[in-house]
């Protein structure tokens, strides 16, 4: 009778591990958050990229772009804010090589709404519940200066002294890749892959220290081995946003977007997306 009563508990003790197990809302590789919880909301996992795809083009920086992405639910809007000839801050990919009065006559693709900073301003007057995460530029000064809204901003920054510089302002860094791993997107494209930092590594008492709130980097970095590394920063609270989503996806059938949401958010905390038909169907909007 003993031993039976022995091995019925060892068996009860195996389900109820079972039943926590199942039951938990994060699964290895396959993360689903208590978003249904209501504590957290949808659209601070999705930043649109470049302003968000439109008609199957990425990187337009325009402003039907954002009027698309912002119809869908999208809060954050990425912009690569580079300069003009004469010294400009305009939204393109790449430096224009042109002025910015030649930039503004020129429709993107030929049809769409090209942007000046006197265009982003007004967007974001008139979306002010949109928050602006900035690429390209490095200089935090000159975003404090022309950004109208100092609160409603996050710079993607690639040296230490530029994240200070920001912090000093007020403005949100969000240091890039090559702060968190020590290596730049050239080593990468060479085939040098980088080593995940160890527990309790410099890296993380520096964002500790600093307080940071955001970075982001490539979708690499998730398929190369730094699961550890980085489900330790999102336990740290640090908010990981993740680019490059057109890497593999191991899924036919699912978009980047798709796939992201439903096997590797335990590895980060959003991401740079194109596409918004996933936020908007997770916000019930058609």
């Amino acid at each position: 009778m003993k031993l039976r009563h022995i091995k019925q508990n060892f068996l009860f003790r195996i389900l109820i591990f079972f039943v926590v197990l199942f039951s938990s809302c994060c699964k290895v590789d396959r993360c689903e958050p208590c978003y249904e919880c209501g504590e957290k909301k949808y659209q601070e996992y999705f930043i649109a990229h470049a302003g968000g795809a439109i008609d199957g083009n990425n990187y337009t920086n325009c402003l039907e772009a954002l009027n698309l992405s912002y119809s869908k639910g999208c809060k954050l809007f990425e912009l690569d804010l580079v300069f003009t000839t004469d010294g400009k801050i305009v939204a393109q990919h790449d430096a224009p090589g042109i002025t910015e009065k030649e930039f503004m006559n020129r429709p993107i693709l030929g049809k769409y709404t090209p942007m000046n900073m006197e265009a982003i301003n007004n967007w974001f007057k008139n979306h002010p519940d949109a928050i602006l995460v900035t690429d390209k530029i490095r200089d935090p000064q000159k975003v404090y200066d022309e950004f109208l809204f100092h609160d409603r901003v996050i710079m993607e920054l690639f040296e230490w002294e530029a994240v200070d510089k920001a912090i000093e302002l007020g403005i949100k860094p969000m240091p890039s890749e090559n702060l968190i791993f020590g290596s730049s997107k050239k080593a990468i494209d060479m085939g040098i892959i980088p080593l995940p930092p160890h527990k309790n590594s410099d890296i993380e008492k520096i964002l500790e220290e600093k307080k940071i709130e955001y970075i982001c980097m490539s979708r690499y970095y998730r398929i190369s081995g730094n699961e550890t590394f980085l489900r330790r920063l999102k336990e740290k609270g640090i908010k990981n946003y993740i680019f490059h989503l057109e890497l593999p996806v191991p899924i036919s059938g699912l978009t980047a977007e798709e796939y992201v949401w439903n096997y590797e958010m335990n590895f980060c905390y959003g991401m740079y997306a194109n596409d918004f038909d996933l936020l908007a169907s997770l916000l019930n909007l058609y």
